[in-house]
């Protein structure tokens, strides 16, 4: 049963067992509400031998009043014990959820990003999660709970009188397997109007990102044109999903409840032929009202199964996607050496047998003309994605054996892109070693000239940078990335254009703070500006993907090949 719960509903194992406890308590919820009909029954049946038969009564008001408290205690406990389990473990187990799959989706690689965008990925981890949460609080352990619960209760109708309880009960499984006949068009019908919910969450999220040329461009107008063609096909979708629920519920309820009168005239049958006391039959109407209610439940717990399918299998899928996975393995040497190395985006090869080695002590640099492939072979380096063919080795060892956390420890980089976050300059720069001293981070900040603006705002190092930097410019925020990189001190360095946000005058005292990060260590440098690499030990020269030339800038000038062309067209410029 474990098992089943853990695969059907994507659950921990101590998910799995959390929500089988829930189940168990539901059943016993929905029993315990129907301890006062045993009560009831009681009282009925005195009352009836007293007024019929005049009998004594073998129950006093007190006896009524114990199993009256009694009754209450047994809802309360079992009410507790259910919301425990089902709903304070649920919220537990769907945060560890999220922590999962988050865990899970930074470990993939890269190629995985370029099929998913943010919107989607975030309503991934915060809608379909919320819409799952609600079902494992709501809907699993209910449905289930349920299904015991009327089985138990109708076993003990049927102990009173089996054709009473087969009329009640007959009515349910019906309902149930006509909802599972209309299942395929309303599971259709919701992964459309998902689909439709996941491109109004993009189009926002896009809008947001291009405000400025938007407003530029004065495409005010014509966003919001398109946006509302959007909202009224998500909302003709929705409408198309949600009219299944009434369609469905509205007959299945009312042929549920056919149930009730022909349990009362089969009852009554019954009564008349001496085969049920009239207490009995009176109690056991009341038990055929009652015990409806649970059963409504479970029919629109149905539905809500039908509606968390797209989210569950949109969640299983990413799980399911291959880890980028390796070994702790002790690096002692830090050279990087490519032997022909070939890599494409899905059938479209942008990396072709390329082979060079980028020695420790030395400065590498990868040249070449716009979507020539350097960035590509850097990612490839730092293992952002795995190869096609060939072998990239970090000190002898390939790193697809090399478990990416530990592999990544080993790199700083500073790219054009940087990433920054809506805190203090001082957390941002900490990021480079999370346990640095301030002292530390300050003496780096000074290293890379951080400190020269930071001593210009209001808060220093405690001030807050919004979103992405968005406080800051261009050149503020590359530096802050090289503040990380000298933080972090890897034995292994990337620079992509460190300094191309930086105004001349401040460029060369980067240009002294970046020298002083890169000595004794392996240095990868992605240039666009040739000037910036003249003194590189090697300097590799790639076009459409392929390696053309390696050697000196001396001699790539001398050989007056591409590099020759390319520098030659940046010194006329």
């Amino acid at each position: 049963m474990l098992d089943i719960l853990q695969k059907k509903f994507l659950l921990s194992k101590e998910g799995s067992k959390n929500m089988l406890k829930g189940i168990i308590y539901c059943a016993l919820l929905n029993i315990a509400f129907m301890m006062p009909m045993g009560v009831v029954f009681n009282f009925i049946r005195e009352s009836l031998n007293i007024y019929m038969y005049h009998t004594q009564t073998n129950y006093t008001t007190i006896l009524y009043v114990v199993m009256a408290i009694i009754t209450f205690f047994a809802i309360y406990f079992a009410n507790n014990l259910q919301y425990d389990s089902v709903y304070t473990t649920t919220y537990t187990e769907t945060a560890n959820k999220r922590i999962s799959l988050s865990n899970h989706i930074r470990k993939l690689p890269l190629s995985f990003f370029d099929k998913r965008d943010l919107a989607d990925l975030t309503a991934t981890i915060m809608g379909d999660m919320e819409a799952i949460e609600h079902a494992y609080s709501h809907a699993v352990p209910e449905f289930y709970g349920t299904i015991i619960s009327v089985t138990l209760i109708a076993i003990s109708i049927a102990v009173m009188n089996l054709k009473m309880a087969v009329c009640l009960i007959l009515p349910f499984p019906i309902s149930i397997f006509m909802i599972h006949l209309a299942k395929n068009k309303k599971m259709q019908s919701e992964k459309k109007h998902y689909n439709e919910k996941l491109k109004v969450t993009e189009f926002v999220q896009e809008t947001l990102e291009n405000i400025l040329p938007i407003k530029a461009y004065q495409r005010k107008e014509k966003t919001m044109s398109e946006f509302k063609k959007l909202l009224d096909s998500e909302e003709k979708e929705h409408l198309r999903a949600e009219i299944y629920n009434p369609l469905l519920l509205a007959p299945l309820k009312t042929l549920m409840r056919i149930g009730v009168p022909l349990a009362i005239l089969v009852g009554f049958g019954e009564y008349t032929n001496g085969n049920l006391e009239l207490a009995s039959y009176i109690c056991l109407i009341i038990a055929c009202v009652v015990i409806y209610a649970p059963m409504d439940g479970c029919l629109s717990f149905i539905i809500e199964f039908m509606y968390i399918d797209t989210p569950a299998k949109r969640m299983d899928e990413i799980f399911n996607m291959k880890l980028m996975s390796g070994n702790d393995k002790q690096i002692d040497n830090f050279d990087i050496t490519l032997e022909n190395v070939s890599f494409g985006y899905n059938d479209t090869e942008v990396i072709k047998n390329v082979s060079f080695t980028a020695k420790q002590g030395q400065t590498t640099a990868l040249v070449g003309a716009s979507g020539s492939g350097k960035s590509t072979l850097a990612k490839l380096m730092l293992r952002f994605w795995d190869i096609n063919s060939g072998t990239i080795k970090l000190g002898g060892s390939d790193i697809r054996q090399i478990e990416p956390e530990n592999l990544l420890k080993h790199y700083s980089m500073v790219f054009q892109d940087v990433v920054l976050f809506n805190n203090t300059i001082m957390e941002n720069i900490r990021i480079g070693r999370k346990n640095a001293t301030d002292e530390e981070v300050i003496q780096v900040a000074k290293i890379s000239m951080v400190d020269e603006f930071v001593q210009e705002l209001p808060q220093k190092y405690d001030t807050k940078i919004g979103e992405n930097g968005v406080l800051l410019s261009g050149g503020e925020r590359q530096r802050i990335s090289i503040a990380r990189a000298i933080l972090k001190n890897a034995p292994i360095i990337f620079l992509d254009e460190s300094t191309s946000s930086v105004d001349a005058d401040n460029e060369t005292k980067l240009q002294e703070a970046l020298s002083n990060l890169v000595k004794n260590k392996t240095v990868i440098v992605i240039a666009h500006r040739l000037r910036t690499v003249e003194n590189a030990d090697k300097i590799i020269v790639l076009r459409d993907g392929k390696l053309i030339e390696e050697g000196t800038s001396k001699q790539l000038i001398d050989k007056k090949g591409e590099f020759y062309k390319l520098w030659k067209l940046q010194k006329n410029n």
